[in-house]
């Protein structure tokens, strides 16, 4: 599996961005009300950035400083949580970055400027959640052995 690379979060994250502007003016447009977004979204998001930071710590510690080996089954596991954390909160940092633009313009009525701060509180925390994946994805990484060689092919015993 290879690391995530910043052009597809970068590139979900203007798609997320996309759909959150867009989102809101189809429901404006359309006579409904966009709804402030909760203060638990942003809280269960900064949460759930703190358990992915935990297990960053706890797999950096064990693999890379204490050198101690990890069941293979719970590797792979924490990789793909840290892959999918990292791509689904850029994604959600977009969302709640285009819904914050999308009303951005109108800034100085109270209640909406409240809307604005809420969603750009929200889509740091997502961005959080995306960083925290990314410092769990690379603690899962298996530093090379002394066996390893740089030609990156098994047994090349050479000439």
């Amino acid at each position: 599996m290879r690391t995530t690379r910043a052009r597809t979060l970068v590139v979900l994250f203007l798609l997320g961005a996309a759909v959150g502007w867009s989102g809101a003016a189809i429901l404006q447009a359309a006579g409904l009300g966009v709804s402030r977004t909760p203060w638990s979204a942003a809280g269960g998001l900064v949460f759930f950035a703190a358990l992915l930071g935990s297990g960053a710590w706890y797999m950096y510690d064990r693999v890379h400083r204490k050198r101690r080996r990890v069941d293979s089954l719970t590797a792979v596991r924490l990789l793909a949580l840290a892959k999918a954390s990292a791509l689904v909160g850029s994604l959600v940092a977009g969302v709640y970055a285009g819904v914050a633009l999308r009303f951005l313009p109108d800034a100085g009525v109270p209640h909406i400027r409240d809307r604005i701060i809420r969603a750009a509180i929200t889509a740091g925390s997502a961005l959080l959640v995306m960083a925290a994946g990314l410092l769990l994805e690379r603690a899962c990484k298996v530093p090379r052995g002394p066996e390893d060689d740089d030609s990156g092919v098994a047994g090349d015993a050479g000439p």
